[in-house]
């Protein structure tokens, strides 16, 4: 539990320290462009990792510092995928476009668990990476064919004076603050689940890897059914309570799914848990991209990004805290404390998102 703990912190560590950085690029340069390049990136690092595991070269500091820069090289994409999203579908279908990019990633996060399951057991672990490289192989030619997406405009100040502007500008805001405290909570307690799971899998479901795929497939299958219906049902006008009900019932399935010892009830609760989180932050996500004007939204979403780094970096204690009693208990604990979160901030955050939304509406009516 350790090492995995350790793989995942070494993750979420490049995702935050470079999460900044990677907002001023995207306010600053083409947001197609960066995700060409991040692309790229992952298609070369997946080779080289394939290549040394396939020659017996490899070793944990590969790793790590695998887990390291595609966590750098995520910084990027992400937050240049969350501002494509507004500048594509535009800001009155904006939570549809979010929710409609998870059930995309979603998708794929059904498919692509078996998928690997299956190669590392009858293929073995290079070819894992080998079909990493074929996926973004497709994801770079279907980008090369998206158009008329625009550069954002030249600034004349400098990236360091960007990267303030925008830091001061998420800390002054009390909406986009509450969001991105609120973000670092559950990514920090919540999320580390994720880094869990191998060792719930093996040491609580006695499951091997293509267990673990089943796991991490019903939990994908679970966020798919929010995705669909706020993709298509009206436009969802209080955003804040959709929100509240997601991250209580986050807080809750991470509780369940922990205290669970049989393979159905698990499987369930570990879909209600990833089907919660996704209206949680399909809601997260919108009210972030409409309380922030256009020309700051790469610095603002970089700062989701950079809470996102939390969920890795969260497997330093949430591993200690399984070699010192069961993983277990430490998702339950992270559980518990994203519950009371959610019920902490719940009224604040309904009356915080009804004023955005009204000041928004009035800021695009004027």
């Amino acid at each position: 539990p350790l090492w995995v703990g350790i793989s995942a912190g070494a993750s979420g560590l490049g995702l935050t320290l470079f999460s900044p950085i990677a907002g001023v690029l995207v306010d600053r340069y083409g947001r197609r462009d960066l995700l060409l390049a991040t692309l790229v990136a992952e298609m070369t690092c997946a080779l080289l990792m394939g290549v040394l595991v396939h020659t017996g070269n490899i070793s944990v500091v590969y790793v790590l510092l695998f887990a390291f820069i595609m966590r750098v090289n995520g910084a990027t994409r992400y937050s240049s995928v969350s501002a494509l999203t507004l500048d594509l579908v535009g800001r009155s279908n904006l939570l549809k476009g979010v929710a409609a990019n998870f059930f995309s990633m979603t998708i794929m996060g059904v498919v692509a668990p078996v998928a690997g399951g299956w190669i590392i057991r009858s293929l073995g672990v290079p070819y894992a990476y080998y079909l990493i490289v074929g996926a973004s192989l497709v994801s770079l030619v279907i980008l090369m064919n998206l158009k008329g997406i625009k550069a954002p405009e030249k600034e004349l100040s400098s990236h360091v004076e960007d990267l303030i502007e925008g830091a001061k500008f998420v800390f002054n805001t009390p909406i986009v603050r509450m969001l991105i405290l609120a973000i670092l909570v559950s990514e920090t307690f919540g999320w580390a689940v994720e880094s869990m799971l191998p060792v719930i899998a093996r040491d609580e479901l006695s499951l091997g890897p293509e267990g673990l795929g089943y796991l991490m497939s019903a939990g994908a299958f679970g966020a798919v059914i929010p995705s669909i219906i706020i993709s298509v049902v009206p436009d969802i006008k209080n955003k804040g309570m959709l929100m509240f009900i997601g991250l209580v019932c986050f807080g809750s399935g991470l509780v369940l799914f922990a205290l669970s010892k049989q393979l159905y009830s698990s499987l369930l609760f570990i879909a209600f848990t990833m089907g919660s989180a996704t209206v949680y932050e399909s809601a997260l996500s919108t009210l972030l991209q409409t309380s922030v004007p256009s020309n700051m939204r790469g610095r603002v979403l970089s700062f989701q990004t950079f809470s996102w780094g939390f969920s890795g970096m969260a497997g330093f204690h949430t591993g200690a805290i399984a070699a010192l009693f069961s993983a277990p208990v430490a998702v339950a604990a992270g559980g518990v404390i994203v519950l009371l979160n959610g019920l902490r901030i719940g009224k604040k955050l309904i009356l915080l998102a009804r004023d955005s939304q009204r000041s928004v509406s009035s800021r695009l009516d004027s």
